[in-house]
C-alpha cells in the first residue's frame, strides 16, 4: 500500500494507512469458518483505506489482528480539535469471528501510529511492534514497541529513538520471556537502510542492538549505499538466530534485489551469510512481501518469500526452498502459474510451518481470476502442493490481498489483509479476516475456489556475502500512546 516508502521505514511498520470503511450489515453471533471485512468511509472524499497487517492467536483462543486506521476519532479528539486514526487492533472469537474487543492506539495527532506486527506471549497477552510518527526525536518515524494484556491494555511501551528511522518487521518471544526483533534502521536523512536486530528484555528494556550494512565488497553485485533490511528471524537450537532479508544489487540488466540469509550467534554476531539470485530470478522488493525462515528438526532451514524474473515479463512467484545447515540449496520451488500477461503471485503474507511438518504460504495472485485475489498454498515438507485456493472478499474484481497467515489451535488457518469494496463512491480497501478449516475451506462460501498449478523449478545460486557490523546508538524512550475502545461492525461475507 506504501509503494516507494515501503523500502524505507514503512517497510518496517507495514504501512501507515488511512481509513475506515462504510457501515456494514449488523453482526450476528456465528460459529465455524468465516470471511469478514471491517470498513467505514467518512465521505466520498474520505474513502475507506485500511488493512490488516499482522495477526496472532492468544492462549485463550482469541484471534487478534493488528492493523491501521485513519478515520475513527481517537482518544484525544474533541469537537473543537478533532484527531483521527492510529494503530487499530481487532480481536475476535476463533469460531465465527464474533467481536471480543477493538482498540485504537494513538497520541494527540491524526494517523500518526501504526501496528506492523503482533505476536502472542506466554502470559496470555501479546507483544506489538509498530511505528510512531508523532515523536520529533525521529524524523522518519520511531519504532514503537508495546506489551499488551489479553484485553489490549498497555502493560509497557517504548519508542525506539537514536536514528532518523528505525523499527521492526518481526518480533518473536523467546523461551526466557525476552524478545528478539529484526527490521531496519536509517541513521540519517539519506534514508539508506541497514539491517537491524535487537534483543528486548521481558520487562521492556533494550538489551542490545546490532546493524549490518551493505558495501561494494558485500557480494557480487553489491554497492555501497545499497539498502539492506532483515525480514525474518527465528531462534536456532544452538541459542543463536537465523535471519532472512533483502538487499539491493546492481547487475547488467539493472538495479534489483537479492535474498539474504544470515546465521547469527546469541549476541548478534554473523557466523555465515549467503545471498541468493540467478540470471533469471531475483528477490521481490523488501516490504512488498514477507520472507520467513524456519529451522527444521534436522538442523537445516526452509526459506520462503517472493522471487521475480529479472527480465520481461517480470513474473512473480511464491518461493519455498530448503537449505542445508550452511545455507546451501537442497531444493527450490516457485508457485504461481501464468495467464499470458504480467503475472503476479506475491507472497505478501509469508508462510508458516504447520503442525503436520509442511508449510502454508499466502499472499495475492492475479493469475486465476484475471484480478488480484488472496491465494493460499498448502505444501508438505518437500514442497509438494497438497491443496491451493483463491479467496475473495467484498468483490472478485481485484483488490484482495493477504498480508499475514497463522495456523490456529484447531488445525485450521486464519489470514488477514485487505479487500476492496466495489462501491464507486465510497470505495477503498477494508481490514479483511478469514478463518478456514484445515483444508482451506470456508464452509460452502462461493468466495473461494480451487486452483491448479504445479511447482515451478527455479535456479537460484548461492554466493557468500559479508555485511559490515556496527553498534547503533539506539535507545528506548518514554512514550504515552493511549487507547480508545471502538465498535465497528464488519461486513460478513460468510456465514
Amino acid at each position: 500500500m506504501c509503494s516507494a516508502q515501503r523500502k524505507a521505514f514503512c517497510a518496517i511498520v507495514a504501512a501507515l494507512v488511512t481509513s475506515l470503511g462504510f457501515a456494514a450489515q449488523k453482526q450476528r453471533a456465528a460459529s465455524g469458518p468465516f470471511n469478514k471485512i471491517w470498513t467505514v468511509a467518512l465521505s466520498q472524499y474520505n474513502q475507506s483505506n485500511e488493512a490488516g497487517i499482522s495477526l496472532t492467536q492468544l492462549s485463550n483462543g482469541t484471534i487478534v489482528v493488528g492493523g491501521n486506521d485513519a478515520n475513527q476519532q481517537n482518544y484525544c479528539s474533541t469537537h473543537r480539535q478533532p484527531f483521527y486514526g492510529g494503530a487499530w487492533l481487532v480481536a475476535v472469537t476463533p469460531s465465527g469471528g464474533n467481536n471480543v474487543w477493538q482498540k485504537l492506539y494513538s497520541t494527540c495527532a491524526s494517523a500518526a501510529q501504526s501496528a506492523g506486527v503482533v505476536a502472542h506471549t506466554s502470559d496470555g497477552g501479546l507483544i506489538l511492534g509498530g511505528g510512531d510518527f508523532d515523536n520529533p526525536a525521529c524524523g522518519g518515524g520511531c519504532g514503537w514497541f508495546a506489551k499488551l494484556d489479553s484485553n489490549g491494555s498497555i502493560v509497557w511501551q517504548h519508542d525506539l529513538t537514536g536514528a532518523y528511522a528505525a523499527g521492526a518487521v518481526v518480533i518473536r518471544p523467546l523461551t526466557d520471556g525476552s524478545y528478539i526483533a529484526v527490521g531496519n534502521e536509517s541513521p540519517t536523512y539519506a534514508e539508506i537502510l541497514q539491517g537491524l536486530i535487537m534483543k528486548i528484555s521481558a520487562t521492556g528494556a533494550l538489551q542490545w542492538s546490532v546493524t549490518y550494512s551493505e558495501t561494494d565488497q558485500s557480494f557480487p553485485g553489491a554497492y555501497t549505499g545499497g539498502n539492506f533490511t532483515f525480514e525474518s528471524v527465528q531462534q536456532t537450537a544452538d541459542g543463536g538466530y537465523i535471519t532472512s532479508g533483502v538487499a539491493d544489487a546492481k547487475f547488467s540488466f539493472g538495479y534489483t534485489q537479492v535474498l539474504v540469509v544470515m546465521k547469527l550467534d546469541g549476541s548478534g554476531n554473523a557466523q555465515w551469510t549467503n545471498v541468493y539470485y540467478s540470471n533469471d530470478w531475483v528477490s521481490g522488493p523488501a516490504g512488498d512481501a514477507k520472507y520467513p525462515i524456519f529451522q527444521t528438526s534436522d538442523g537445516s532451514y526452509v526459506l520462503s518469500g517472493t522471487v521475480e524474473q529479472s527480465t520481461y515479463p517480470f513474473q512473480e512467484l511464491f518461493l519455498l526452498t530448503k537449505l542445508d545447515s550452511s545455507g546451501g540449496v537442497l531444493w527450490q520451488n516457485g508457485y504461481g502459474g501464468s495467464n499470458n500477461y504480467y503475472d503476479v503471485s506475491r507472497e505478501s503474507a509469508g508462510a508458516v510451518a504447520t503442525a503436520d511438518g509442511g508449510y502454508i504460504l499466502a499472499g495475492e495472485s492475479n493469475v486465476f481470476l484475471q484480478a488480484s485475489t488472496g491465494w493460499i498454498v498448502k505444501t508438505d515438507a518437500s514442497g509438494n502442493i497438497l491443496w491451493q485456493k483463491v479467496y475473495t472478499g467484498l468483490t472478485s474484481q481485484g483488490g484482495n490481498q493477504f498480508n499475514d497467515i497463522i495456523q490456529t489451535t484447531d488445525g485450521g488457518y486464519a489470514a488477514t489483509g485487505e479487500s476492496w469494496t466495489a462501491d464507486p463512491t465510497y470505495g477503498g480497501p477494508g481490514l479483511w479476516l478469514v478463518k478456514t478449516d484445515s483444508n482451506g475451506n470456508i464452509g460452502t462460501c462461493s468466495c473461494m475456489q480451487n486452483t491448479s498449478v504445479t511447482p515451478q523449478p527455479l535456479d537460484l545460486h548461492v554466493f557468500h556475502a559479508t555485511f559490515v557490523r556496527a553498534t547503533p546508538g539506539l535507545t528506548f524512550s518514554v512514550v504515552n500512546i493511549q487507547s480508545k475502545t471502538t465498535s465497528i461492525t464488519p461486513t460478513t461475507i460468510y456465514p
